[in-house]
């Protein structure tokens, strides 16, 4: 209690800070909350919406017991029912793994133990994005966005085995009478409807933050002293691009994308950053397993490790395909 009342101590002046920045430039941060807005009704919101509704769908429909996967990947990670919720977030992305995690443990398939370890290796970017938009749109090379797809998942799979722990538990499952189907329609749209709103509220918040970082220099004497500190000054702006996909991983990997190293070198950059996923993307986790009380810490171990991982997989990948 005590050390949340001296965290406050600073968070309010801070947000007290901002908001009266926002006042003093009110066009230049609404443009950027359009911004914001832009990137997420045009590249979020028309692939994660029918993703949420489909996946949601999926697990209701599917029997509570667990099938042939289901027992493999409780030999390998000491979980109960993951194999569903770990292809279905590998092939929806950010944040459907955390999403789905919290549906499961709703429906009584999986326990908080289960979850926590879960979200070590269920919570990965999808194709879509890591191909079509890093790869693609961002990195200008296919082969670059399939670098990191494979880096990503072969990461995740293995993070998994980092913090499987001991095993968990058998789940009873219970015989639930199932709702119309006219009603589970209705309540898995309305609930991915807000929870696809979420998504958005936190990447414009994320665009906020990274425009206010930016307009009071923080971001650049940030990267500066890091250069500084590595003899890399002419790196600068390779620097500012990882801070800000520390931030949110769109607007990272896009500056990442600008600068003139090598395409490698891009390459393994970006795939740390997709798989850390940024603290957009957490802050979106932890909305969404709210319920289950894990702790944000051992999410951020989570992600890091994760990143790591990937990087140490992307290098030989991009020494062996490039």
């Amino acid at each position: 209690m005590k050390h949340k009342l001296k965290s406050n101590k600073f968070l309010i002046p801070f947000l007290i800070f901002i908001c009266i920045i926002f006042v003093l430039s009110p066009k230049t941060y609404a443009n950027c909350c359009l911004n914001g807005i832009s990137v997420w009704a045009l590249n979020v919101l028309p692939t994660l919406l029918p993703f949420f509704i489909f996946t949601r769908l999926i697990i209701n429909l599917c029997s509570p017991k667990p099938n042939a996967m289901d027992k493999f990947f409780k030999k390998i990670y000491h979980t109960n029912n993951s194999s569903s919720v770990f292809f279905l977030s590998v092939l929806a992305g950010y944040p459907m793994g955390a999403k789905l995690i919290c549906n499961s443990y709703e429906l009584g398939r999986i326990n908080k133990t289960d979850a926590k370890k879960m979200l070590s290796f269920c919570s990965i970017s999808g194709p879509m994005f890591i191909v079509g938009t890093v790869g693609v749109g961002f990195l200008l090379s296919f082969k670059a966005g399939l670098i990191i797809l494979i880096s990503n998942i072969l990461a995740s799979l293995l993070n998994g085995l980092l913090y499987k722990g001991k095993q968990s538990e058998n789940i009873e499952f219970s015989s639930k009478p199932a709702n119309s189907s006219e009603n589970l329609l209705y309540d898995c749209v309305y609930d991915s409807l807000i929870s696809v709103l979420m998504v958005g509220a936190f990447i414009v918040f994320s665009f906020l933050i990274i425009e206010v970082l930016n307009n009071l220099h923080i971001i650049s004497a940030l990267s500066k002293l890091i250069c500084f500190c590595f003899n890399c000054v002419d790196k600068q702006d390779v620097v500012c691009s990882v801070i800000k996909g520390i931030i949110e991983i769109t607007r990272g990997c896009l500056d990442l994308g600008k600068t003139s190293i090598n395409l490698q070198t891009k390459t393994i950059i970006a795939s740390g950053l997709v798989a850390f996923g940024g603290i957009s993307v957490i802050m979106q986790s932890i909305g969404f397993i709210n319920k289950l009380k894990i702790s944000v810490k051992s999410i951020i171990m989570q992600k890091i490790s994760q990143a790591i991982l990937c990087v140490l997989i992307s290098i030989p990948l991009c020494l062996i395909l490039f």
